[in-house]
Order: structure tokens, then sequence, then C-alpha cells
């Protein structure tokens, strides 16, 4: 009993380090996070991102009207602090965007008027009913032909995994104390609210209009350069889809 003691307390205190270091390594923007810290209580500063965000909606509107003059538009979406150069990073006040929106809003942009759109560990933080309006939201703004690209954790190697040999599982969470606590990481940490495998996120292409949508390989592209970020390559299931001419 003992042992399973300080097994369970070393995890909790290892644990809690990793979330902290997590919250750290995304807190790219300092100065805006610092004076949203300053301003607004811990519990509240999820919505506080949010209020904020909608309240410079006008200015973020004409903003993105500006940008649509554009011939080769492509949304980076939910960028957080992953910048992507020749892309339109978008994501709430606080983190250094290109332009400030509130994703759980329809996207500022005209029917059929963006020619690529990528998202990478965005989908997994929406409930699977409004995953599912968010990407048919991004079929509506794609031009004939436009590109979607997808990265979400692998959950469905996660699981194999578990019930397999365990490789891959303790490659991605190693020294847990158990092999399911790496999974509960997984499905229950980072504020996730849907978790996807292969079939999965097929099934959300093809319900918001993608006839073909293929799981690709990280760096596998149609597009002129793929947009993945490297420290996303051993957890991520990619996914991509034209959009019908």
């Amino acid at each position: 009993m003992s042992d399973a003691r300080e097994q369970l307390d070393s995890y909790f205190a290892t644990a809690a380090a990793r979330q902290v270091q997590l919250r750290l390594a995304k807190a790219t923007d300092a100065r805006a996070r610092v004076a949203l810290k300053r301003f607004v209580p811990v519990r509240y500063r999820g919505t506080g991102r949010v209020i904020l965000t909608d309240l410079v909606r006008g200015r973020e509107r004409r903003k993105a009207e500006a940008a649509a003059s554009k011939a080769d538009l492509r949304l980076h979406l939910g960028c957080g602090g992953e910048r992507k150069a020749g892309w339109i990073n978008i994501d709430l006040v606080g983190d250094p965007v290109d332009l400030a929106w509130n994703l759980a809003r329809p996207l500022p942009f005209g029917t059929s008027s963006v020619r690529a759109i990528f998202h990478e560990h965005l989908l997994e933080h929406l409930p699977l009913e409004a995953g599912d309006a968010f990407m048919r939201e991004c079929f509506r703004v794609l031009m004939p032909e436009g590109i979607l690209r997808v990265g979400v954790p692998d959950a469905g190697r996660l699981l194999l995994s578990y019930a397999g040999d365990g490789e891959y599982l303790e490659n991605l969470h190693p020294d847990r104390p158990t092999a399911l606590i790496g999974v509960q990481e997984l499905f229950y940490w980072h504020r996730h609210c849907a978790m996807y495998d292969t079939d999965t996120l097929e099934l959300l292409f093809r319900a918001a209009g993608f006839p073909n949508p293929r799981e690709r390989s990280f760096g596998d592209t149609d597009m002129d350069q793929a947009p993945d970020t490297d420290r996303r390559r051993t957890e991520t299931l990619y996914m991509e889809a034209g959009k019908p001419s």
C-alpha cells in the first residue's frame, strides 16, 4: 500500500509541474497575458479572453475584409502561440495573432473566399456537435478546390497501443503509474472535449461536404508547403481534403 501511495503522490506532483510548464510554454505573448492576468481573476481568464475578443469584433471584421482582397488567402485557425509565416493567424486576444476572433462565431470571411485552411490541435477542444458546425464553416469559406488540413491528437492510435504492446503510449506518456492514466491525460487534460481516430475525423470531413478526405502523414500535403508543427509530429493524426469544384 505504501508503494502505491508513493507512486500516486509522485505522479500528482509531476503532473502538476507538467501542467505549469505547459501553461508557461503557451504564454508566448507575455505583455498581453500579463495585462490580462492583472485584471481578470484566474477562474474567468478563458471567459475574459473571449469577452475581450468579442469587444473588438468590429475592428477585426474590418481587418478580415481588407485581407479578403488577397488572391491567396490562407487561414491558420486556433493558432495559439504557433504563428505560421504566410498565413493569417487567428485566435483570441492575448495570443500573437494577425486577427483576433472568437472561433465559436461564424468566420468573418465570405463564402468561397479562402484558398487554404489549417488547424492543428483545435478540434478536440470543441464538443463534437460544435466541431461539426466548425468544419461546415470551414467548408463554406473555402474556394472550390481549396484545401482544408486538420491535425488532432491521435486517440485511435493511443487506444490501440493501450490494448496492444503499449510502446506508442509509453513513448508519448512515459513513466505513468498505469497505462490508463496516460490515456486519461489525453482525454481529460487541456480542456479536451472530443477525441478522434481516423474514422471519426473522416466522418466530420464528409458530413461537412468534403467527398474524399485522406489521412496524411506529417509533412505530406497537397499544399505548397506543409504547415505542420514539428513538436506535434509524433502525437498527431493529420487529414486533408479539397472542396469540390
